[in-house]
Parts: structure tokens; C-alpha cells; sequence
């Protein structure tokens, strides 16, 4: 399990949806230069993607196929998690509330992968009604 800040947790879910092989990725990085992957994705520079890798090959990639939790992640870094990884939204797939998400409808392989990859600060629990929560422990 690889340790990255939120930063890097959007950066490797933008990168992942360009559908590279990891050695074209690796290729890219190694060369220094996210210039290509700056146009294909406004608004993101890839440097936290670049610094994540500098930490070691095996750790990115790690990553990169989505074995990571990340450090510390708040209530706006899930609603955006939610939405860039999982295309669940507010309103529609859960509801929001000031300390926390209820009534959260997915898969079960959604929820182990936010399992995964929430903060140790966060609890993920399943409710009566077969929903899921997420509140701060």
C-alpha cells in the first residue's frame, strides 16, 4: 500500500484515464518532461505525479493501479474523489451533510476501494438501509 497526499490521488486518476501503458508512463516520467499530458488535461501540471515517482518506480506504480490511501484527505478532497474516480455525485448518489456523506449507493468494489483509500481520520460504515457513510472518527 503506497502512502500519497490528495494532490497526487486526483493527478494519478487524471493520468489513468489517458489509457497509457504504465512503460509509456514510465517513459514520460523518467524523461522529466508531463508536457504532452498538460495539454491532454488542463489544469493539472503532473508535478506532484513527478515527485511521487521520484520516490521510487514500484511505489508509482503501485499507485498508479490504485493501491494507495492517501494521507490526509477532507470532506471536499471525498466529494471530488467521489466524482473524478467513481463518477458518484451529491444530490444523486449520496447526500451531504456538513460532517460527513449518508446514504451513499455503489458497489461493493467501489467501497472497498474507498475503504482503501480513505484517511485513517475517516470512517467508512454500512447502514440499516443497505447505504454506506462516510463521518470523521
Amino acid at each position: 500500500m503506497t502512502l500519497i497526499n490528495l494532490m497526487q490521488a486526483y493527478e494519478i486518476d487524471k493520468l489513468s484515464k489517458l489509457q497509457l501503458a504504465d512503460e509509456e508512463i514510465l517513459q514520460v516520467l523518467r524523461a522529466g518532461d508531463v508536457s504532452a499530458w498538460q495539454q491532454q488535461v488542463p489544469n493539472y501540471e503532473f508535478q506532484e505525479t513527478m515527485t511521487l515517482y521520484q520516490e521510487g518506480e514500484q511505489k508509482f506504480l503501485s499507485a498508479l493501479h490504485g493501491h494507495y490511501q492517501i494521507k490526509y484527505v477532507t470532506l471536499p478532497g471525498i466529494q471530488r474523489l467521489l466524482q473524478l474516480r467513481f463518477q458518484l455525485e451529491a444530490g444523486k448518489d449520496y447526500e451531504l451533510t456538513e460532517t460527513g456523506i449518508q446514504h451513499l449507493t455503489c458497489d461493493r468494489e467501489t467501497i472497498d476501494k474507498l475503504q482503501q483509500m480513505l484517511s485513517s481520520n475517516w470512517s467508512l460504515q454500512k447502514q440499516a438501509d443497505g447505504t454506506y457513510a462516510i463521518f470523521v472518527k
